[in-house]
């Protein structure tokens, strides 16, 4: 589903990933960061890449490490000669995804960006006082800019044709090069609360100009809740037209032959909206981020089934393995079970294309399967190579899920509460790790508490009884709803007199809850409204997800526990043999360690 299909657009992508002059390549991708690495290095890193069984890298090209200090570009000295290491990933066969932001992250010290912008006044975002918005970075605070800003743009502008001179020639097929990325994690700088940013002069004659009249609310208390609300969506909104807007600046500078990419960090609710954003063209495709350890699976595979529902391909375009060296973002220990199991659960939950973030070590960062010399960093080196090579064997991209029930987010609802929160949030997998209330941010908020009451009962009811599930939102709603039979959501009042009358065609069976209306189903009734999954078993802590093409079918085991297991699963009279570990259960009998994961392929009689 490339955008432009004519004659100049010969890469493009549908459901099953990534597809060059019409014909699918299996888009696994590692993250190697080159302006990190000796040169010499270069050549033997790609091999080991290949060998380990990837197709492609990917690679931030930071804007602050090609600026020079007198404000001319260095792409051509050692490490920074990024045409050099494109032409070596050509001539290995991978292809590449150039991240040319410009915001980077990456454990950089500012982000990415140049010190001169984000120094200058008249590129910050700006606090509801007036003061410039600070983000804590690897190594200090930085004050960051805002994409409103028309002088903002303009240094981007400057940043993209540098850029788009060394690398749009690189494009394929007359390079490796078939995505650049629309900037990264662009969410307000990880700070989504709703009246921390962004009251830059230009950003607020945008708002002044759909608003006439209306002043910019700048708290949670004291200014006219459907105000608040509407500023709640002009942020979602505009987050949208900042990347369309980079996206129409990076093909004006020549990157008109292949797709723009822009990853979310892992957060599904307001101001990020990955399927809408999608869903409005800004940008290709819409990807997302997550890291987690084993202990956080089960976050992973919502996050996957969400991006699969919502997008046309699900794509993580940084698959954590490792950890980056940051003190306040725990935890500072991570082993290779956790990739294993963490990977198989975003593939399982739907995820069609991955990025290996970090494939190759380098500094403020620990735990890669290739050291920043190119050799192999055992066992995590082994744990990729044998998954690779059984995604590329089962021809995963065909896999697909037949989830027959749906979890909405009513995005109504979720503007409202954010419009009443008092403090900002941390993005769930770190709240995983870092256990705090959520009422210090939410404030006392009863309907929201309630909502989400719910819905964490909706989901204990759907993990005990075993059932696979998509979750959208309802600004965003999956094309086909007629393969669900059950569609769940807190709150049906609110919603749009679309929406309602999208749900009421779907055919299937709508349970509300009674947040908001007085009436509705209870959470504890919740599982007595759901579909009997395919596949059953006995002990909640087994995940079992299928997928299925019409070669072969394939059960996905997850252990969601600390503890070894031994459950019965009601095979049908299938025997399932083991891909990912050598075994064959004809049993019944599913047994596994600690955190364990199991590829099954199922041969029926």
């Amino acid at each position: 589903m490339s955008p432009d299909p004519g004659a100049s657009r010969r890469v493009g992508f549908d459901a099953r990933g990534l597809l060059l002059d019409g014909v699918h390549v299996p888009w696994l991708s590692a993250e190697c960061h080159t302006w990190r690495l000796d040169p010499d290095d270069w050549p033997r890193i790609l091999d080991t890449l290949v060998e380990l069984g990837f197709t492609a890298v990917s690679a931030y090209v930071p804007w602050s490490r090609y600026e020079q200090a007198d404000g001319s570009f260095d792409f051509a000295t050692g490490s920074l000669d990024i045409a050099r290491f494109a032409r070596l990933a050509h001539d290995r066969g991978l292809v590449m995804t150039a991240r040319i932001g410009p915001n980077a992250g990456a454990e950089l010290e500012d982000s990415g960006w140049p010190r001169r912008v984000l120094d200058d006044p008249r590129c910050q975002a700006l606090r509801p006082d007036g003061r410039p918005y600070l983000l804590p970075t690897s190594v200090h605070h930085a004050t960051m800019p805002s994409f409103g800003s028309r002088q903002t743009l303009h240094e981007i502008g400057r940043w993209y044709d540098a850029v788009a001179e060394v690398l749009a020639p690189l494009q394929w097929p007359d390079g490796p090069i078939v995505a650049v990325h629309v900037d990264n994690e662009m969410g307000y700088h990880f700070q989504h609360h709703a009246f921390a940013m962004d009251y830059h002069p230009d950003t607020l004659a945008q708002w002044n100009a759909a608003h006439p009249g209306v002043p910019a609310p700048r708290g949670w208390h004291g200014e006219d809740e459907d105000a608040r609300v509407e500023w709640v969506r002009f942020r979602e909104v505009h987050l949208r037209e900042s990347l369309r807007t980079l996206a129409r600046m990076q093909r004006e500078t020549g990157f008109d032959r292949v797709l723009q990419v822009h990853n979310d960090y892992p957060r599904l609710t307001t101001p990020i909206g990955t399927g809408a954003l999608e869903r409005s063209g800004a940008v290709d495709i819409a990807a997302g981020d997550v890291y987690a350890t084993r202990m956080g699976g089960r976050y992973v595979r919502d996050y996957a089934r969400h991006l699969d529902a919502s997008t046309t391909m699900a794509y993580l375009a940084e698959a954590g393995v490792g950890w980056l060296t940051l003190p306040w973002l725990l935890p500072m220990e991570v082993v290779p079970a956790d990739f294993e199991h963490t990977l198989w659960r975003a593939l399982s939950g739907g995820v069609r294309a991955i990025n290996v973030f970090m494939a190759v070590a380098r500094d403020r960062w620990y735990g890669a399967p290739v050291d920043a010399t190119g050799r192999r960093n055992e066992p995590l080196a082994t744990i990729v190579q044998r998954a690779l090579a059984l995604m590329k064997e089962l021809d995963w991209s065909s896999l697909r899920r037949e989830p027959k029930v749906l979890l909405l987010e009513n995005r109504d609802d979720q503007r409202r509460f954010a419009s009443r929160a008092v403090r900002g949030d941390l993005v769930p997998p770190f709240r995983q790790v870092l256990p705090i209330d959520p009422r210090l941010f939410e404030g006392h908020d009863p309907q929201r508490q309630a909502a989400d009451a719910w819905e964490r009962s909706a989901r204990a009811a759907l993990d005990t009884e075993g059932v696979d599930v998509d979750h959208a939102s309802t600004d965003c709603l999956p094309l086909d709803l007629s393969r669900y039979e059950t569609i769940l959501l807190p709150n049906i009042g609110g919603v749009s007199p679309e929406v309602r009358q999208a749900l009421q065609d779907s055919g299937a069976l709508v349970v509300a809850g009674p947040v908001g209306l007085g009436f509705g189903v209870a959470a504890d009734d919740v599982s007595q409204l759901i579909p009997v999954p395919r596949w059953r078993r006995e002990d909640p802590a087994l995940d079992l997800c299928a997928l299925s093409s019409e070669r072969r079918e394939v059960l996905v085991a997850h252990n969601a526990s600390g503890d070894a297991i031994e459950a019965k699963v009601d095979t049908g009279g299938a025997m399932l043999i083991g891909r990912w570990r050598e075994e064959t259960v004809s049993d019944g009998i599913v047994r596994l360690e600690p955190y364990g994961v199991q590829v099954y392929e199922v041969v029926r009689p």
